[in-house]
């Protein structure tokens, strides 16, 4: 009897761990970006992009760059699986930081960001 205990013990506890794992990996992953992390570009982009494993929820979701320069986004916008929104202002030559959060149907807000440098030649 006490081996059937410890059997079924083990199994519940396995479930549980599985059953953590499959919520844990519910959650909305970020795919790639646009320019890409850590890139360095030649000229400077119109836009940045955030693609993701799901279609982001607009009314939580947003992006956000810091950097050298007067640079903004317009507003931002939901394009499928994606955030997108194009530059505004002076963007010079620098290093920025795009600022993401976004959630998909879990509703779990995710938070990222990623670098990119603007070196004209």
């Amino acid at each position: 009897m006490k081996v059937f205990r410890s059997t079924a013990r083990a199994l519940v506890a396995v479930a549980l761990i599985v059953a953590g794992t499959a919520v844990l990996d519910a959650h909305m992953k970020l795919e790639k970006s646009e320019p890409a992390a850590n890139a360095v570009v030649a000229a400077p982009p119109a836009t940045v992009q955030v693609f993701f494993n799901e279609e982001p929820d607009l009314k939580v979701s947003d992006l956000e760059i810091k950097g050298p320069g007067k640079v903004t986004l317009a507003s931002v916008e939901a394009v499928e699986k994606s955030l997108k929104a194009s530059l505004r202002g002076d963007v010079a030559d620098g290093a920025y930081v795009v600022s993401w959060r976004a959630a998909g149907k879990d509703g779990h807000i995710q938070k990222g960001e990623f670098a990119f440098t603007v070196k004209r030649k």
